[in-house]
């Protein structure tokens, strides 16, 4: 029964290494890299708010976390986004290539506002130039300081300053706005977007879902739109807004008796001349969430993967040797013991590059350094355990034996020294940040993957071979035959000494009652001979003794 659960753990640790190299081949794809091993890009941005003022540090923290968000979607992993004094945010892309794709899919603010397309919500518009919008809004009373705001940032408290791009499809020339603020419907009221195609047109769009408030708003306005178009026998329109810049304008058509209660459900952004890659862009900007802030790039470079690749090299030479010597040693101190325990370690390093492609973690310096540490993690819970099985066998236990009670002795040390390990990476992953959260995080899976070997995968291997007769020569251990005869003999001298102690702790006096003989130091402690008074069956005992002592 137990020669077929070690068969059954064996089998399902071949099937881990087979997903594992899944994973891993080919490894330079699958494998993810660190900045610092294969280049990337690295920019710094200025933050500030709408209206050109300093964010607030809650403005700041939100930002970063659509970065990250962001850098996420990018495919990018492991990226370096943290603040930088009290209005920059720095960002590490680790094997980005595309400058300027990550610079404007980063950088973009994704403010999305839905503007009601009617004289009241559009005081200007549509015109021919920016100058001509700023002109007509100054001629209705705006002042100066107003349109120079508006000129300059193009949103200000009352009003927001939009374009709408030239189309070739339709030959419709460039246009511009001025719509009232607040708009009837902001970003805020998206759950999610992708992109997709238009069904009567079959050109890219991107789709936008609401949430459940934001569904209800929006039905509210396009009902309020046909309601309008109905009293003025006029299809109405609606603006929708990114970044001042009007990505479509869809009609409420009045004469359709479905749109009576409004459009509920979602919203499509289409039209113009847009792109597949566009529009995946688009969604991706808006299913991460807007910006708060607006950002400037106010420095940017090119990381070189030149110092990278020598850094990964010298990593990787360091582990192999590392992972060498130690398999070197093992097999010549263990014997056939090494042997198993190099197959052990082979099989977790399988298992952990498995992991890291699986989960995945992107590796650094810092992170190679923690795995490399593991790997001596890894032939100390064999060196325990391997330990203690030599131990049983010089005693004189059969090899079935020693390895149960090896394992049984050995293992809640390697359990307290690893949870202890596994404790102090915790402490770094949680307290530092960035390269030594990659180095605490790769030691600690590297700990928890050395026990599933140390635990399962070579006590179950040592299980089956122990129904082997080779295997039960002492010498396939490194334990030679002398060494059980010594240790055989000194446990007799302990046993005879343990007996020796027992008769003389033991021994009668006059009154037939036990008395104690105090040692003398430097001296074997001995019993006294039979008193006059002692019982022929205490001097039996005592002659019984001394005959086993003879043998």
């Amino acid at each position: 029964m137990r020669t077929h659960r070690n068969l059954i753990i064996l089998l399902v640790m071949a099937v881990l290494v087979a997903v594992s190299l899944y994973f891993i081949i080919p490894p330079s794809v699958k494998t993810h890299l660190g900045l610092d091993l294969q280049g990337g890009l690295q920019i710094v941005y200025q933050a500030k708010t709408a209206d050109g003022k300093a964010p607030t540090t809650a403005q700041l923290d939100q930002t970063v976390g659509i970065l990250d968000r962001r850098v996420n979607g990018l495919g990018v992993t492991e990226s370096a986004i943290q603040k930088q004094g009290t209005d920059q945010i720095s960002v590490s892309l680790p094997g980005v290539k595309d400058a300027q794709q990550a610079l404007d899919l980063i950088g973009k603010t994704a403010q999305l506002e839905f503007y009601k397309d009617d004289p009241r919500s559009r005081p200007v518009g549509p015109v021919a130039t920016r100058d001509e919008a700023l002109k007509q809004l100054k001629s209705q009373g705006v002042s100066q300081a107003e349109i120079d705001q508006l000129a300059a940032e193009g949103n200000t408290d009352k009003y927001a300053l939009v374009q709408q791009p030239a189309d070739p499809v339709t030959n419709q020339p460039q246009q511009w706005y001025v719509f009232k603020r607040p708009p009837a419907l902001t970003g805020d009221a998206i759950a999610g977007a992708r992109a997709g195609f238009s069904g009567q047109t079959n050109k890219p769009n991107v789709l936008i879902d609401f949430t459940s408030a934001g569904s209800k708003k929006f039905q509210q306005i396009t009902r309020e739109l046909y309601r309008t178009g109905l009293l003025k026998n006029t299809p109405q329109t609606f603006a929708i807004v990114l970044d001042n810049v009007m990505e479509s304008d869809p009609m409420i058509d009045f004469k359709d008796p479905g749109l009576r209660d409004g459009i509920s459900g979602g919203a499509e952004i289409s039209g113009g001349n847009m792109t597949i890659k566009e529009s995946q862009d688009l969604a991706f900007v808006l299913k991460t969430g807007a910006l708060p802030v607006k950002l400037d790039p106010t420095y940017q470079q090119q990381v070189s993967a030149t110092l990278g690749k020598d850094s990964l090299n010298q990593g990787l030479i360091a582990g192999l040797v590392g992972l060498g010597i130690v398999l070197i040693y093992m097999l010549f101190y263990y014997r056939f013991l090494g042997l198993v325990a190099d197959l052990a370690l082979i099989v977790y390093g399988i298992l952990l590059w498995g992991l890291f492609n699986a989960i995945p973690v992107t590796l650094t310096l810092p992170g190679i350094a923690g795995m490399i540490l593991t790997i001596g993690v890894a032939a100390d819970a064999n060196v325990v355990i391997f330990e203690r099985i030599k131990e049983e066998v010089r005693h004189g236990k059969t090899v079935r034996s020693a390895v149960n009670s090896g394992y049984a002795r050995g293992f809640k040390t390697i359990l307290d020294a690893n949870i202890l390990t596994m404790l102090t990476a915790a402490v770094i992953f949680v307290f530092a940040t960035a390269s030594p959260k990659g180095f605490a995080l790769t030691l600690i899976l590297g700990v928890l993957v050395s026990m599933l070997t140390a635990v399962l995968f070579t006590r179950a291997m040592l299980g089956v071979l122990a129904g082997f007769a080779f295997f039960s020569n002492p010498a396939f251990m490194g334990v030679k035959t002398s060494q059980i005869e010594a240790a055989a003999v000194a446990e007799g001298r302990t046993v005879a000494s343990r007996r020796r102690r027992t008769a003389a702790a033991t021994s009668g006096d006059g009154n037939g009652k036990g008395t104690t003989v105090p040692a003398v130091d430097g001296a074997a402690t001995a019993p006294r001979g039979p008193s006059r008074g002692t019982s022929s069956a205490g001097r039996r005992t005592s002659t019984s003794r001394k005959k086993k002592k003879r043998r």
